[in-house]
């Protein structure tokens, strides 16, 4: 998310309801606040990941922290397990577990590739939330991520695609591919469902369902990017252009390793 995509920006510049501090894109679908639809994107997630007090969650990309209490205090998760990159808003989000009291939670600083460190079926559900799209290599992370959980474990992500073919040589392609990268999606991401169905296939995982978001994310993120700063509001209004005109759309996707 431009400007803030790894800072703590905006745990101070958008509304937040302490200590769920969010950077997501929220699911506005019945709210109207920051605050509630960026938690309601991460209670819709745990949702479909069926957490529960029995489950061992690795959650990929935390950002500012506020999805750990969502699985723990909305669905009673305790062993939990997260990975974000070192940097100013993992030192956040450690001190606001520290001070919610929150110490279950083992916190690893690093990138995705970390998982790699893990024992073979080690986790029962594996998140990313609003985040796989900045990372590199999807295909070695997707097998990782098959490696990493149990038998009929569950690994839930939300992702932007691109449904629309776009002419390399189009002023709108040119436009879409500075977005992308001023977004910090690598290239390669910028790829269609039917790719990311092939990626998830190669991986051995299995698909469950894949919901639409895009009318529920990027209208009311625009909405409310309108009481923001100028780059914020021009970096929303954009994304809804592109929505609008079917070149690129937000997917929830469920995804399971058979037994």
């Amino acid at each position: 998310m431009i400007p803030y995509p790894f800072t703590t920006a905006p745990a101070k510049d958008f509304p937040q309801d302490p200590p769920f501090y969010f950077s997501n894109f929220g699911f506005w679908k019945n709210h109207t606040s920051y605050p509630e639809a960026s938690r309601a994107m991460a209670e819709e997630v745990g949702k479909k990941a069926g957490l529960d007090k029995n489950s061992i969650l690795l959650e990929i990309g935390s950002g500012l922290g506020g999805s750990l209490f969502v699985w723990n205090r909305n669905f009673g998760t305790e062993h939990i397990t997260s990975i974000n990159l070192p940097g100013e808003q993992s030192d956040f989000a450690k001190q606001n577990l520290q001070k919610w009291n929150l110490t279950s939670v083992h916190w690893i600083d690093g990138d995705w590739k970390s998982i790699k460190e893990f024992e073979s079926e080690s986790f029962t559900q594996i998140i990313c939330l609003d985040c796989i799209y900045h990372f590199a290599n999807k295909d070695d992370f997707f097998a990782e991520v098959f490696r990493c959980l149990k038998p009929g474990g569950k690994f839930i992500f939300t992702d932007i695609v691109f449904p629309k073919e776009i002419s390399k040589f189009s002023i709108q392609y040119k436009f879409l591919e500075f977005l992308v990268k001023m977004a910090l999606i690598p290239k390669e991401n910028h790829s269609s469902l039917d790719r990311t169905v092939i990626q998830i296939l190669k991986s051995k995982l299995k698909f469950k369902e894949f919901e639409e978001w895009g009318e529920f994310v990027f209208p009311g993120f625009s909405v409310f990017a309108k009481s923001q700063s100028t780059g914020l509001q021009m970096f929303a209004s954009t994304l809804l252009h592109f929505y609008k005109a079917g070149m690129l759309n937000y997917y929830l996707f469920s995804v399971e390793k058979p037994n």
